[in-house]
């Protein structure tokens, strides 16, 4: 029973043909919607999931990495004096305006770090060093947003929030979930090139902290809340995931990315469902013959199955590549794509399930083929 539906594919090319394309674009469109989903969930948590810290500290009810709000320097200092705190770095995130060379203006996010601490996350310099920055006026910027910037060289001098910097180094991936380009910059020049220069230089926007070994996290948390008033203690793991849960579910992003992925199943599958109904329908004097042979629905249901599951597993391999060779064409373009080993494995499992569920409808029909059928004229 097996061979016969390979056979069967193989004497009707055309419509095998159609099935396969409806899986390959169910399967594209998947992949690259939930590839695309996960690349930007990964930008919007990066300098978080990327930093050394073990807890950030935030102004209450901050909503996402991108959006705080600031509060009092000095608060540092009560910090330090929190049993288990082994070290704690002050980290500023800020919206600014970058200087075109044709006279227009660009939106940025000026990340102001501590340049000799360790703490923040490694920027994956690809030009330059972070111990450029100790140099006067100088910023890194990722080499996917020079586009957006003006196409600045390494070295050129730019207009930040009326003052001049220079571009000392490029990163790679490091980019901003939305589409502001970060700035990275050291502690001492972010106060001029983001909200600092507004004149609130003693403000800050986050402090990494460092626990010392053995530490309870826990408890280290607890006892930071009792002794600050007015901030939020997070643990790297749950800021990351507070930032992305804001990105994925509370502006619908994620709905709007799922129910695309699912539109495009839908689609695959009534496209694969019709297409082995078509054949099935052809082929219905032979599979009343195996009836009428004592073929069980066991058996002719198996035929059905293979027919289905070859198209699904031609499909599934053809998008997979497809999908990745648009993967790499995005991230020329600058946007992140992944696909990973398990999303693959997942898109297997969907394929698998659209394939053995478009099946059912042929089935169905053959379920109530007479074996008479074999003898009328």
């Amino acid at each position: 029973m097996l061979s016969i539906g390979w056979r069967n594919l193989k004497r009707d090319r055309m419509r095998a043909a159609i099935a396969v394309v409806g899986v390959v674009f169910a399967v594209v469109l998947v992949t690259l919607e939930v590839g695309m989903l996960l690349g930007l969930v990964r930008n919007a948590s990066l300098l978080i999931d990327e930093s050394r810290a073990d807890l950030w500290i935030s102004t209450v009810d901050v909503k996402t990495f991108d959006f705080a709000t600031p509060f009092e320097r000095r608060k540092l200092y009560r910090l330090q004096a929190i049993e288990g705190v082994e070290r704690v770095e002050e980290y500023n995130v800020s919206y600014s305006v970058w200087k075109l060379p044709g006279g227009g203006n660009a939106n940025i996010q000026v990340v102001a770090f501590d340049d000799q601490g360790t703490l923040a996350a490694d920027l994956n310099l690809v030009a330059g060093s972070v111990a450029d920055l100790h140099n006067q006026d100088a910023v890194i910027i990722d080499e996917g947003d020079r586009a957006k910037l003006g196409n600045p060289q390494l070295g050129d001098w730019v207009e930040i929030m009326q003052r001049r910097a220079r571009v000392v180094g490029f990163t790679r991936n490091m980019r901003s979930f939305t589409t502001t380009p970060y700035v990275f910059t050291s502690l001492r020049r972010g106060e001029n090139y983001g909200w600092l220069a507004s004149g609130e230089r003693e403000q800050s926007i986050y402090f990494l902290v460092k626990l010392k070994r053995g530490a309870d996290v826990s408890a280290v948390q607890a006892a930071i809340s009792a002794a600050i008033p007015d901030i939020e203690v997070h643990s790297r793991e749950s800021f990351s995931w507070r930032t992305r849960r804001y990105w994925l579910v509370e502006t619908g992003m994620g709905a709007s990315f799922l129910a695309a992925a699912l539109l495009g199943l839908l689609v695959g599958g009534v496209i694969v469902s019709q297409t082995l109904y078509a054949m099935t329908i052809e082929k219905l004097p032979e599979f009343g013959v195996l009836k009428a042979l004592g073929a069980t629905m066991l058996e002719i249901s198996r035929v059905v199955f293979e027919q289905s599951l070859l198209c699904g597993g031609a499909g599934l391999a053809v998008g997979i590549a497809i999908s990745h060779g648009l993967a790499a064409l995005a991230a020329f373009a600058g946007t992140t794509i992944e696909i990973p080993v398990l999303l693959i494995a997942g898109i297997a499992i969907l394929t698998a399930g659209l394939c053995l569920s478009a099946a059912f409808v042929s089935i169905w029909r053959l379920k109530r083929l007479e074996p008479g059928m074999v003898f009328r004229t």
